[in-house]
């Protein structure tokens, strides 16, 4: 099969596919340059190769995130290869996708298996999605505040979440909203001015659910290591490469395995423990928060 008709198939099936989504759009956008097509094509049976590969894939075990490690280095890699790290810009967030579909080929099965055992397969999800940070109330003035306020809702993008949908209902008006209980940002590298981008997100997120996991996924990270994130909302940031991007010259490490386990342990444990169950906790571990 031609691999953007497979990326095409593979879209239905799996709609929160941002990668292959993300080769779709670029091969029909008019502002894709010739040497960003001459790129895609390249790519795209390699591509083809890696998400057939990581979908045939079943569970969650260390091997199998083991496996997926190895499948995502070799594409890693292959982009290097061809001299096609930078053909495609930050703001084009081709490479960053691969991180955000990445997060979601890691956990799908583990969230397969949360719905079936929690028999709530019409309200969880997983993927990339306008996740709710809080509601507010307009109205044109005095008068229409009292008689019949409208309500809003504030949204922000989120790369990767696990979330529950709700239905919610204010004065006889309906929205269709999304809490997130993990939610991610991904990103090629962390600079200093995407920090503070990631620690504003982390704090509107904590806002519409003070229970969400809030983490930052990226290869590198590149602020100075005298900035401590840890007056921050953010639960922690995951560097996959342990390095910073100007280390490359002496060697780019691979995507590593132990990171990728250890990302996947700190969700399976937030998603286990009690959240705002205070008895619980202070008889199993002594603590309230």
């Amino acid at each position: 099969m031609n691999p953007f008709d497979f990326f095409k198939k593979m879209e239905t099936i799996h709609p929160q596919l941002a990668h292959a989504s993300n080769y779709l759009a670029k091969k029909v956008d008019r502002k894709t340059s010739s040497s960003q097509r001459r790129a895609l094509e390249t790519l795209a049976p390699t591509y083809q190769k890696y998400l057939y590969e990581n979908l045939n894939l079943v569970g969650y075990s260390d091997e199998i995130v083991r496996q997926r490690v190895a499948l995502l280095n070799q594409y890693y890699d292959f982009i290097s290869e061809k001299g096609l790290d930078n053909v495609f810009s930050a703001q084009g967030k081709f490479r960053p996708t691969i991180l955000e579909e990445f997060l979601f080929l890691l956990l799908k099965d583990y969230v397969a298996d949360l719905s079936e055992k929690f028999d709530e397969a019409k309200v969880m999800g997983s993927g990339a999605i306008k996740a709710y940070s809080n509601i507010f109330f307009k109205s044109r003035d005095f008068p229409s505040f009292l008689k019949n306020p409208s309500i809003g809702i504030n949204v922000k993008d989120q790369d990767y979440a696990i979330f529950r949908t709700f239905d919610l209902t204010v004065n006889n008006q309906s929205h269709k909203i999304a809490i997130p209980c993990v939610a991610a940002e991904a990103k090629t590298h962390i600079d200093k001015t995407m920090l503070d981008s990631i620690i504003a997100t982390a704090a509107k997120m904590k806002e519409g659910n003070p229970y969400t996991w809030f983490i930052a996924v990226a290869e590198y990270y590149d602020v100075n290591l005298d900035v401590d994130p840890a007056y921050s909302r953010i639960d922690q940031i995951y560097i996959l490469r342990k390095q910073k991007r100007r280390d490359i010259k002496s060697g780019r490490n691979p995507i590593d395995e132990k990171v990728v386990r250890i990302l996947f342990s700190d969700i399976k444990k937030h998603l286990a423990r009690p959240w705002s169950d205070i008895g619980s906790r202070l008889a199993s571990d002594g603590l309230v928060l």
